[in-house]
Protein backbone atom coordinates (compact mmCIF):
# COMPACT_ATOMS: atom_id res chain seq x y z
CA UNK A 1 0.00 0.00 0.00
CA UNK A 2 1.41 3.40 -1.16
CA UNK A 3 1.82 5.85 1.53
CA UNK A 4 0.45 9.34 0.58
CA UNK A 5 2.94 12.19 1.25
CA UNK A 6 1.28 15.31 2.94
CA UNK A 7 1.75 18.22 0.88
CA UNK A 8 3.93 20.14 3.66
CA UNK A 9 7.15 21.81 3.46
CA UNK A 10 10.02 19.43 3.71
CA UNK A 11 12.51 19.73 6.49
CA UNK A 12 15.69 21.30 5.93
CA UNK A 13 19.22 20.17 6.27
CA UNK A 14 21.12 22.05 8.57
CA UNK A 15 24.66 20.29 8.56
CA UNK A 16 25.80 17.79 6.66
CA UNK A 17 24.08 15.74 9.19
CA UNK A 18 21.11 16.95 10.74
CA UNK A 19 17.31 17.26 9.27
CA UNK A 20 15.80 20.78 11.15
CA UNK A 21 12.74 22.58 10.75
CA UNK A 22 13.32 26.43 10.13
CA UNK A 23 11.01 28.64 10.90
CA UNK A 24 8.53 29.31 7.46
CA UNK A 25 6.38 31.86 5.73
CA UNK A 26 4.12 31.13 3.13
CA UNK A 27 3.54 34.37 2.40
CA UNK A 28 6.83 35.47 2.48
CA UNK A 29 9.22 32.43 1.34
CA UNK A 30 6.78 30.91 -1.04
CA UNK A 31 6.98 27.52 0.61
CA UNK A 32 7.75 24.19 -0.78
CA UNK A 33 4.26 22.90 -1.05
CA UNK A 34 1.82 25.23 1.01
CA UNK A 35 1.64 25.52 4.88
CA UNK A 36 -0.47 23.02 6.79
CA UNK A 37 -3.53 23.98 8.53
CA UNK A 38 -4.22 23.29 12.24
CA UNK A 39 -0.83 22.64 13.03
CA UNK A 40 0.55 24.94 15.65
CA UNK A 41 3.52 26.98 14.95
CA UNK A 42 7.11 25.81 16.38
CA UNK A 43 8.37 27.77 18.67
CA UNK A 44 12.16 29.48 17.93
CA UNK A 45 13.17 28.16 21.72
CA UNK A 46 11.58 24.33 20.55
CA UNK A 47 13.62 24.86 17.58
CA UNK A 48 16.51 25.49 19.50
CA UNK A 49 16.27 22.54 21.95
CA UNK A 50 15.57 20.04 19.16
CA UNK A 51 18.60 21.19 17.79
CA UNK A 52 20.55 20.35 20.70
CA UNK A 53 18.95 16.96 21.02
CA UNK A 54 19.89 15.99 17.27
CA UNK A 55 23.65 18.03 17.98
CA UNK A 56 24.40 15.49 20.84
CA UNK A 57 22.63 12.48 18.77
CA UNK A 58 24.87 13.51 15.35
CA UNK A 59 28.13 13.79 18.00
CA UNK A 60 27.32 9.90 19.89
CA UNK A 61 27.08 8.41 16.61
CA UNK A 62 29.41 10.55 14.15
CA UNK A 63 32.16 11.71 16.13
CA UNK A 64 34.00 8.21 16.22
CA UNK A 65 33.91 8.73 12.65
CA UNK A 66 35.23 12.29 12.33
CA UNK A 67 38.04 11.36 14.60
CA UNK A 68 39.11 8.73 12.49
CA UNK A 69 38.44 10.88 9.16
CA UNK A 70 40.67 13.59 10.88
CA UNK A 71 43.37 11.67 12.21
CA UNK A 72 43.58 9.81 8.10
CA UNK A 73 43.81 13.35 7.05
CA UNK A 74 46.31 14.82 8.90
CA UNK A 75 49.13 12.09 9.86
CA UNK A 76 52.47 11.17 7.62
CA UNK A 77 51.37 9.66 4.66
CA UNK A 78 51.55 5.61 5.38
CA UNK A 79 50.77 5.83 9.33
CA UNK A 80 47.60 4.00 8.87
CA UNK A 81 46.78 1.16 6.05
CA UNK A 82 43.32 2.77 5.17
CA UNK A 83 40.31 3.68 7.56
CA UNK A 84 39.96 -0.04 9.19
CA UNK A 85 43.41 -0.30 9.91
CA UNK A 86 43.55 3.63 11.76
CA UNK A 87 40.16 2.60 13.57
CA UNK A 88 41.82 -1.02 15.12
CA UNK A 89 45.02 0.90 15.82
CA UNK A 90 43.33 3.63 17.37
CA UNK A 91 41.12 0.94 19.31
CA UNK A 92 44.04 -1.32 20.85
CA UNK A 93 46.17 1.20 21.11
CA UNK A 94 44.23 3.78 23.45
CA UNK A 95 40.57 2.00 24.10
CA UNK A 96 37.30 2.89 22.64
CA UNK A 97 37.25 6.20 24.61
CA UNK A 98 40.20 7.46 21.89
CA UNK A 99 37.54 7.94 19.05
CA UNK A 100 35.45 10.14 21.30
CA UNK A 101 38.73 12.37 21.87
CA UNK A 102 37.90 16.38 21.59
CA UNK A 103 34.11 15.87 21.92
CA UNK A 104 33.64 17.83 24.82
CA UNK A 105 33.46 21.29 22.55
CA UNK A 106 31.00 20.03 19.84
CA UNK A 107 29.17 18.67 22.04
CA UNK A 108 28.39 22.16 23.98
CA UNK A 109 28.82 24.11 20.83
CA UNK A 110 27.10 22.10 18.52
CA UNK A 111 23.68 23.02 19.13
CA UNK A 112 24.50 26.46 18.84
CA UNK A 113 26.38 26.60 15.74
CA UNK A 114 22.88 24.67 14.06
CA UNK A 115 20.75 27.39 15.64
CA UNK A 116 22.42 29.94 14.34
CA UNK A 117 23.21 28.24 10.64
CA UNK A 118 19.29 27.46 10.53
CA UNK A 119 18.15 30.97 11.66
CA UNK A 120 20.65 32.67 9.25
CA UNK A 121 19.95 30.29 6.31
CA UNK A 122 16.23 31.07 6.87
CA UNK A 123 16.80 34.94 6.66
CA UNK A 124 18.88 34.29 3.46
CA UNK A 125 16.33 32.81 1.89
CA UNK A 126 13.83 34.86 2.27
CA UNK A 127 16.15 37.83 1.06
CA UNK A 128 16.99 35.91 -1.35
CA UNK A 129 13.09 35.22 -2.17
CA UNK A 130 12.54 38.71 -2.57
CA UNK A 131 15.61 39.93 -4.80
CA UNK A 132 15.67 37.73 -7.93
CA UNK A 133 15.93 33.89 -6.92
CA UNK A 134 11.90 33.56 -6.68
CA UNK A 135 10.54 31.04 -9.44
CA UNK A 136 6.60 30.22 -9.98
CA UNK A 137 6.30 26.52 -8.61
CA UNK A 138 4.33 24.09 -10.36
CA UNK A 139 0.74 22.97 -9.34
CA UNK A 140 1.18 25.57 -6.47
CA UNK A 141 -1.25 29.01 -8.17
CA UNK A 142 0.85 31.70 -8.07
CA UNK A 143 2.51 31.40 -4.81
CA UNK A 144 6.36 31.69 -5.88
CA UNK A 145 9.46 29.77 -4.34
CA UNK A 146 12.54 29.83 -3.95
CA UNK A 147 14.80 28.41 -6.71
CA UNK A 148 17.61 25.68 -6.70
CA UNK A 149 20.62 28.40 -7.33
CA UNK A 150 18.46 30.63 -4.27
CA UNK A 151 18.65 27.59 -1.78
CA UNK A 152 22.47 27.37 -3.24
CA UNK A 153 23.55 31.03 -2.57
CA UNK A 154 21.36 30.91 0.88
CA UNK A 155 23.72 27.87 1.80
CA UNK A 156 26.83 29.34 1.30
CA UNK A 157 25.88 32.65 2.96
CA UNK A 158 24.94 30.41 5.57
CA UNK A 159 27.60 28.70 5.53
CA UNK A 160 30.23 31.68 5.95
CA UNK A 161 28.11 33.26 8.98
CA UNK A 162 28.29 29.98 10.74
CA UNK A 163 32.04 29.51 10.35
CA UNK A 164 32.85 32.58 12.31
CA UNK A 165 31.30 30.90 14.85
CA UNK A 166 32.29 27.41 14.58
CA UNK A 167 35.97 27.88 13.19
CA UNK A 168 37.33 27.92 16.84
CA UNK A 169 35.54 25.08 18.55
CA UNK A 170 36.81 22.94 15.20
CA UNK A 171 40.44 24.06 15.81
CA UNK A 172 40.36 22.75 19.59
CA UNK A 173 38.52 19.60 18.56
CA UNK A 174 40.54 18.73 15.72
CA UNK A 175 43.67 19.36 18.09
CA UNK A 176 42.40 17.24 20.72
CA UNK A 177 41.64 14.13 18.15
CA UNK A 178 45.06 14.15 16.34
CA UNK A 179 46.72 14.11 20.05
CA UNK A 180 47.27 10.17 19.56
CA UNK A 181 48.77 8.52 23.20
CA UNK A 182 52.09 8.54 24.44
CA UNK A 183 54.14 7.18 27.04
CA UNK A 184 53.86 7.99 30.97
CA UNK A 185 56.77 9.55 30.80
CA UNK A 186 56.27 11.40 27.28
CA UNK A 187 53.85 14.30 27.98
CA UNK A 188 50.80 15.25 26.12
CA UNK A 189 51.08 18.55 23.71
CA UNK A 190 47.45 19.33 24.98
CA UNK A 191 45.75 18.54 28.31
CA UNK A 192 42.79 19.65 27.42
CA UNK A 193 40.50 22.00 25.79
CA UNK A 194 41.48 25.35 27.73
CA UNK A 195 45.24 24.14 27.16
CA UNK A 196 45.03 24.20 23.79
CA UNK A 197 43.22 27.99 24.00
CA UNK A 198 45.37 29.01 26.49
CA UNK A 199 48.80 27.61 24.34
CA UNK A 200 47.19 28.97 20.83
CA UNK A 201 46.69 32.64 22.72
CA UNK A 202 49.98 32.63 24.46
CA UNK A 203 51.97 31.76 21.16
CA UNK A 204 49.56 33.93 18.46
CA UNK A 205 47.17 36.37 20.64
CA UNK A 206 43.66 35.89 20.48
CA UNK A 207 43.33 36.18 16.81
CA UNK A 208 44.96 32.80 16.89
CA UNK A 209 41.79 30.73 17.77
CA UNK A 210 41.03 31.93 13.87
CA UNK A 211 43.97 30.39 12.09
CA UNK A 212 42.87 28.97 8.81
CA UNK A 213 39.47 30.91 9.32
CA UNK A 214 40.22 31.69 4.82
CA UNK A 215 40.48 27.87 4.49
CA UNK A 216 36.84 27.48 6.57
CA UNK A 217 35.42 30.32 4.37
CA UNK A 218 36.17 28.39 1.41
CA UNK A 219 34.82 24.90 3.22
CA UNK A 220 31.82 26.27 4.23
CA UNK A 221 30.78 27.23 0.73
CA UNK A 222 30.00 23.85 -0.27
CA UNK A 223 26.74 24.46 1.69
CA UNK A 224 25.47 25.16 -1.72
CA UNK A 225 26.13 21.76 -3.01
CA UNK A 226 24.21 20.81 0.30
CA UNK A 227 20.97 23.01 0.31
CA UNK A 228 20.84 23.14 -3.50
CA UNK A 229 21.24 19.19 -3.15
CA UNK A 230 18.65 18.57 -0.99
CA UNK A 231 16.23 20.61 -2.59
CA UNK A 232 16.70 19.14 -6.16
CA UNK A 233 16.89 15.47 -4.36
CA UNK A 234 13.27 16.54 -2.78
CA UNK A 235 11.33 17.54 -5.86
CA UNK A 236 12.51 14.76 -7.78
CA UNK A 237 10.91 12.25 -4.78
CA UNK A 238 8.14 14.51 -5.27
CA UNK A 239 7.54 14.18 -9.41
CA UNK A 240 7.31 10.56 -7.99
CA UNK A 241 3.91 11.31 -6.52
CA UNK A 242 1.08 9.07 -7.62
CA UNK A 243 3.07 6.52 -9.36
CA UNK A 244 4.67 3.25 -7.95
CA UNK A 245 7.82 5.07 -6.65
CA UNK A 246 5.58 7.22 -4.49
CA UNK A 247 6.99 7.29 -1.11
CA UNK A 248 6.27 9.45 2.72
CA UNK A 249 7.55 12.87 3.57
CA UNK A 250 9.44 11.35 5.81
CA UNK A 251 10.98 8.85 3.92
CA UNK A 252 11.42 11.52 0.86
CA UNK A 253 12.90 14.15 3.46
CA UNK A 254 15.88 10.86 4.82
CA UNK A 255 16.90 9.64 1.22
CA UNK A 256 17.45 13.52 0.39
CA UNK A 257 19.20 14.55 3.54
CA UNK A 258 21.38 11.23 3.35
CA UNK A 259 22.02 11.77 -0.30
CA UNK A 260 22.60 15.50 -0.04
CA UNK A 261 25.15 15.03 2.73
CA UNK A 262 27.56 12.77 0.98
CA UNK A 263 27.03 14.98 -2.29
CA UNK A 264 28.50 17.71 0.14
CA UNK A 265 31.29 15.94 1.08
CA UNK A 266 32.31 14.95 -2.54
CA UNK A 267 32.72 18.67 -2.93
CA UNK A 268 34.13 19.99 0.63
CA UNK A 269 36.76 17.01 1.55
CA UNK A 270 39.54 18.00 -0.27
CA UNK A 271 38.61 21.75 1.54
CA UNK A 272 38.14 20.28 4.85
CA UNK A 273 41.63 18.50 4.75
CA UNK A 274 43.01 21.34 4.34
CA UNK A 275 41.43 23.75 6.93
CA UNK A 276 42.03 20.70 9.18
CA UNK A 277 45.94 20.60 8.65
CA UNK A 278 46.36 24.22 9.43
CA UNK A 279 44.26 23.56 12.64
CA UNK A 280 46.10 20.53 13.48
CA UNK A 281 49.84 22.04 12.68
CA UNK A 282 52.22 22.93 15.56
CA UNK A 283 51.38 25.90 17.94
CA UNK A 284 55.15 26.66 18.26
CA UNK A 285 56.62 25.40 14.58
CA UNK A 286 54.50 25.78 11.97
CA UNK A 287 54.58 24.03 8.49
CA UNK A 288 52.37 26.10 6.67
CA UNK A 289 52.51 29.72 5.57
CA UNK A 290 49.16 29.78 5.38
CA UNK A 291 45.73 28.41 3.36
CA UNK A 292 47.53 28.55 -0.09
CA UNK A 293 50.62 27.15 1.12
CA UNK A 294 48.71 24.54 2.42
CA UNK A 295 46.89 23.75 -1.03
CA UNK A 296 50.12 23.34 -2.16
CA UNK A 297 52.36 21.11 0.40
CA UNK A 298 49.03 18.73 -0.08
CA UNK A 299 49.10 18.24 -3.82
CA UNK A 300 52.78 17.61 -3.86
CA UNK A 301 54.08 15.64 -0.76
CA UNK A 302 53.67 12.79 -2.77
CA UNK A 303 55.14 13.42 -5.89
CA UNK A 304 57.58 10.94 -7.25
CA UNK A 305 59.84 11.56 -9.83
CA UNK A 306 60.51 8.09 -10.80
CA UNK A 307 56.46 7.36 -11.27
CA UNK A 308 54.44 8.34 -14.39
CA UNK A 309 51.75 11.40 -15.30
CA UNK A 310 48.91 9.45 -14.57
CA UNK A 311 49.92 7.70 -10.83
CA UNK A 312 51.23 10.83 -9.74
CA UNK A 313 47.79 12.47 -10.44
CA UNK A 314 45.82 9.98 -9.22
CA UNK A 315 47.95 9.55 -5.94
CA UNK A 316 47.66 13.65 -5.39
CA UNK A 317 43.99 13.48 -5.90
CA UNK A 318 43.71 10.78 -3.18
CA UNK A 319 45.83 13.36 -0.80
CA UNK A 320 42.66 15.63 -0.95
CA UNK A 321 40.48 12.78 -0.74
CA UNK A 322 41.97 11.16 2.50
CA UNK A 323 39.24 9.73 5.01
CA UNK A 324 36.77 9.59 2.51
CA UNK A 325 35.57 6.02 3.47
CA UNK A 326 34.99 6.93 7.19
CA UNK A 327 33.01 10.01 5.87
CA UNK A 328 30.52 8.43 3.87
CA UNK A 329 29.79 5.70 6.06
CA UNK A 330 29.11 8.38 8.79
CA UNK A 331 27.15 10.18 6.63
CA UNK A 332 23.81 8.51 6.42
CA UNK A 333 23.54 6.19 9.95
CA UNK A 334 24.20 10.20 11.70
CA UNK A 335 21.63 11.60 9.38
CA UNK A 336 19.11 8.91 10.06
CA UNK A 337 19.41 9.34 14.25
CA UNK A 338 19.76 12.86 13.93
CA UNK A 339 15.97 13.17 11.95
CA UNK A 340 14.66 10.18 14.29
CA UNK A 341 15.53 12.64 17.42
CA UNK A 342 15.09 15.68 15.49
CA UNK A 343 11.19 14.63 14.45
CA UNK A 344 10.37 13.50 17.70
CA UNK A 345 11.27 16.26 19.72
CA UNK A 346 9.12 18.51 16.78
CA UNK A 347 6.05 16.16 16.92
CA UNK A 348 5.91 16.51 20.59
CA UNK A 349 6.20 19.97 20.69
CA UNK A 350 3.25 20.43 18.30
CA UNK A 351 1.05 18.26 20.57
CA UNK A 352 -2.11 19.52 22.95
CA UNK A 353 -0.85 18.96 26.08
Amino acid sequence: MTTTRHRNRPEELSDPDILSDLPYDDKVSGGAGGSSNGEKKHSPFIGFAAGICSGWTKLVVGHPFDTIKTRLQCMPPGTFNGAWDCFTRTISKEGARALYKGASVPAVSWGITDSILMGSLHNYRALLLRHGFAEKAQGSGDAPRLSVLGHSVGGAFAGWTNATIAHPTELIKCKLQLQLAQPDHIPKQFSGPIDVVRQTVAQYGPTGMFRGLGASFIYRSCFAAMFGGFEIFNRLFKSWDGTSWEMSTGAANFLAGGMASNMYWFTALPLDQVKNRIMVDSIKTPRYKGVFDAYRQTWTETYNPTKGFTWNSVARIRNFYRGFVPVVLRAFPTNAAALAVWEAVMRYSTRDH
